[in-house]
């Protein structure tokens, strides 16, 4: 839960930041989510955006939610886990200014599915130390 909190929290960051990626502007085709890029392009919507709320908005909804659906697939593995968080936990602003500095390094990744990308994200970043 604290994780999640703080998930969002990085979501807010890089709103205010508007961490650059060198995506394109947000449309709302952008909002179809259909690729890591796209969820990308919501999440890097600079202030002046006219669909910037919008974006912000539905990054962290999509976040959040992947997010969710994720851990909870971890949790249930009993064997090596997908990845692991730091400890302490990352701030919300804090992930997700992670998860655009990987999608920038990252661009060959910008086509697949988002929670695609997400999950990439975390096992890339965050992987696990052997017996987890």
């Amino acid at each position: 839960m604290q994780q999640m909190k703080r998930w969002l929290q990085a979501a807010a960051l890089c709103a205010v930041v508007s961490i650059g990626t060198g995506r394109a502007a947000v449309t709302e085709d952008s909002f179809l989510i259909r690729s890591t890029g796209d969820l990308v392009d919501l999440c890097s919507a600079a202030q002046p955006d006219p669909l910037y709320t919008a974006s912000i908005n539905f990054c962290h909804g999509f976040g959040v939610g992947v997010f969710r659906v994720l851990e909870e697939q971890d949790m249930a593995r009993r064997s090596r886990h997908m990845f692991c968080l730091p400890n302490p936990a990352l701030t919300r602003n804090e992930a997700l200014a992670s998860f655009l500095q990987w999608a920038k390094a990252n661009p060959n990744q910008m086509a697949q599915p988002a929670a695609d990308g997400i999950a990439q994200f975390l096992i890339q970043t965050y992987p696990c130390q052997r017996g987890h």
